[in-house]
């Protein structure tokens, strides 16, 4: 079972910002505030995370993530989200996956926060049929049902042009793009991953050309700074949004392979996240696609890299409700803990 909670806030917005008369003026005729309504969502959610080892061969690890279903609730600055994902939608030639799946999410009018942390038990290799050794030795995928990864972090991100732009109103729809706009954005995150990955499960690997490529355990620490824009694209109450960022990441290496000889790095790399939306917008109803990748890469050594991908695509389908009665005693009760 999933569950996933999401917190959204205005905490970070000044209150300056909110008593600037010109700012609000401005910002009406781009936006239009939806967050003192209730909405009520429903969404399925399909994952595809994958670590993938480069050298002479090329070995992709895959968990076997099932689609999400769920329902989401979303007040003001506050956002509750419950989700299951059933293994009788695991495909059984690919083995099982444990998994746990945490996000916590703070999205003001300028300022984006997030904290997650994703944890798998149970993969499987994804292009065995592209591996000599393999494909001679398989039939099928070849499972590793101990192979641990479990990654933790925290990203925060600046929307320059917050007084015509909302890129909130893409993915939690508690507001709406009304003209055609975009905004530089500014990101910065601090991420650690570790992996264990019980080589003697399937000794087909050991056959690998390079020690390097035959990864047993590994810490990897980074830290992220990722500039980009965003756009949102209107056409009457259809949006469009993209979202790309590319940046510097350092990091922290300490990993063991088969060799059983440990290695500490200390290097620079790239990272890529994009983010994507097409949707519906309207003022009760909406629905949208939403779509982010999240690319590291590590290189190992001179010849080998390692690359870890967490995307997902999900499909939201909302309405928006008036408060009344004891919907509207708690909404005043939570301005008495936030001020909107």
């Amino acid at each position: 079972m999933l569950v996933l909670l999401v917190l959204t806030s205005e905490v970070f917005t000044s209150i300056a910002e909110n008593k600037d008369s010109l700012y609000l003026t401005t910002r009406s005729k781009f936006i239009t505030d939806k967050t003192g309504e209730l909405g009520i969502s429903l969404f399925n959610r399909n994952p595809d995370n994958q670590i993938t080892i480069r050298g002479i061969n090329t070995i992709t690890y895959n968990p076997n993530d099932a689609n999400t279903q769920g329902i989401r609730l979303q007040h003001k600055w506050l956002g509750i989200a419950f989700g299951y994902s059933p293994k009788s939608l695991q495909d059984e030639t690919r083995g099982t996956t444990e998994e746990m799946d945490l996000h916590l999410f703070i999205y003001g009018k300028r300022n984006y926060f997030d904290v997650y942390y994703i944890g798998y038990t149970g993969f499987y290799i994804e292009n065995y049929k592209k591996n000599d050794s393999l494909r001679k030795n398989f039939d099928s995928y070849p499972l590793l049902p101990n192979m641990r990864a479990n990654g933790l972090g925290a990203n925060y991100f600046y929307v320059f042009n917050h007084k015509k732009y909302s890129l909130r109103s893409s993915y939690l729809m508690n507001e709406i793009q009304r003209k055609s706009a975009g905004s530089f954005i500014l990101g910065a995150s601090v991420n650690s991953l570790s992996i264990s990955n019980p080589l003697s499960e399937s000794p087909q690997l050991l056959a690998l050309t390079l020690s390097e490529e035959r990864l047993v355990n590994g810490m990897f620490y980074s830290a992220s700074v990722l500039p980009g824009y965003a756009h949102t694209f209107i056409l009457r109450k259809i949006f469009f949004t993209i979202a790309p960022t590319l940046g510097i990441v350092a990091q922290h290496q300490n990993f063991t392979n088969a060799d059983d000889k440990k290695r500490v790095r200390n290097t620079l790399a790239f990272r890529s996240v994009g983010r994507i939306a097409l949707g519906y917008n309207s003022a009760r109803f909406y629905a949208a696609i939403t779509g982010v990748n999240d690319s590291y890469n590590y290189q190992l050594a001179p010849k080998v890299q390692l690359n870890t991908q967490l995307s997902e695509a999900r499909l939201i389908i909302g309405y928006r409700f008036k408060t009344k009665g004891i919907v509207q005693k708690i909404s005043n009760q939570m301005d008495n803990i936030i001020k909107p």
